[in-house]
């Protein structure tokens, strides 16, 4: 049976769970696929569920945003199993990008760490890497949440270096 993507469902939840969890321990991330977070992206119109052989290979969670000059529609996570699932990644990408056309939206930004190896999926279907760099800072608890999820060192207020 061919890759496909199809919109992400209700029950799709123990399968994306399981990859995003694999996905986020990989590339030293947090797991973002929640029961509220899947409940969230479901209704945006733009998370999708690659499957094949009748089971989940991949997802992609994204939703509209606007920058004050124009929509965009970005996606937040983009996971297959490691290593990383071209058909998989490829179909996604075409159903996110339909999806945007489809809404009006011409602007598609995909954030991937930059120990994922889906760029050459991306390339293939016209996406281009941007000059850019992503930094995040995490306050309070919140801090202490991410370094235990993620295994990385909490800062504290004050420190700096």
């Amino acid at each position: 049976m061919d890759t496909h993507a199809r919109p992400l469902e209700a029950e799709d939840a123990p399968a994306i769970a399981a990859i995003d969890r694999a996905y986020a321990r990989a590339h030293g991330l947090e797991p973002r696929a929640s029961e509220a977070s899947l409940r969230f992206f479901a209704r945006t119109g733009h998370a999708f569920v690659a499957e094949g052989s009748g089971r989940v290979l991949g997802f992609v969670l994204a939703q509209p945003l606007f920058d004050g000059e124009r929509a965009a529609v970005f996606a937040s996570r983009l996971a297959t199993p490691p290593p990383g699932d071209g058909k998989a990644v490829r179909a996604l990408l075409r159903a996110l990008t339909k999806s945007a056309y489809d809404a009006g939206i011409y602007d598609i930004r995909v954030e991937l760490p930059g120990s994922d190896d889906a760029a050459e999926a991306l390339t293939a279907e016209s996406y281009a890497r941007v000059p850019a760099a992503l930094f995040a800072r995490y306050l309070g608890s919140r801090a202490r949440t991410v370094a235990a999820r993620t295994g990385g060192a909490e800062r504290t207020e004050g420190e700096h270096g």
